[in-house]
């Protein structure tokens, strides 16, 4: 089985002004921590530096970011007919500054950041920009640079551990959400 044709990258899912709109809102940004499988939050360099600020439905980015989402996800449908989405969870945005990365992994968050719907089927990633030195994504076997505005959706278990990269210059964005 080739595990890499469960990874895909959509292009221009996301329009310029929403990008835009995103990277230049100021919004409260916090430290983002790991959670373990039993919910304990720890604020790790070892695992994650990056800041995040998280999308609620009564955010006013909401239903723009949850189209892009959506649209993802149809593609992904599409390609893939037998997998289904019953839930998105809420929007978390990731900003990494130069030196920020997150460790290898795979998501199980069940009872991370508050979020208590059941194990994810896939993840969603949306790209903001490009325009950063390292930071790369690695999922799986694949390793990639996702362009400005696509999406990558992957299956979320135990066979498709992911990692971003330390960003060496620059500042790279994404938005996660997971498919229940």
């Amino acid at each position: 089985m080739d595990i890499e044709k469960y990874i895909m990258e959509y292009s221009n899912m996301v329009s310029k002004d929403l990008t835009d709109e995103i990277m230049g809102t100021n919004l409260d940004y916090q430290k983002s921590t790991y959670a373990n499988k039993t919910g304990k939050v720890d604020n790790s360099d070892e695992r994650v530096n990056m800041d995040e600020f998280w999308i609620r439905n009564t955010h006013e980015l909401y239903e723009p970011l949850k189209k892009c989402f959506v649209n993802a996800v149809n593609m992904y449908i599409t390609d893939h007919p037998y997998f289904s989405v019953q839930h998105l969870t809420d929007f978390r945005i990731n900003r990494y500054s130069e030196g920020g990365f997150m460790s290898r992994h795979y998501d199980s968050i069940h009872h991370s950041h508050g979020q208590h719907y059941g194990y994810p089927h896939a993840t969603v990633l949306l790209y903001l920009n490009d325009d950063y030195e390292g930071g790369k994504f690695t999922v799986a076997t694949k390793t990639m640079k996702p362009k400005s505005r696509s999406a990558v959706v992957f299956p979320s278990n135990f066979m498709y551990p992911h990692e971003a990269e330390v960003v060496t210059k620059g500042t790279r964005w994404s938005i996660v959400s997971w498919l229940m």
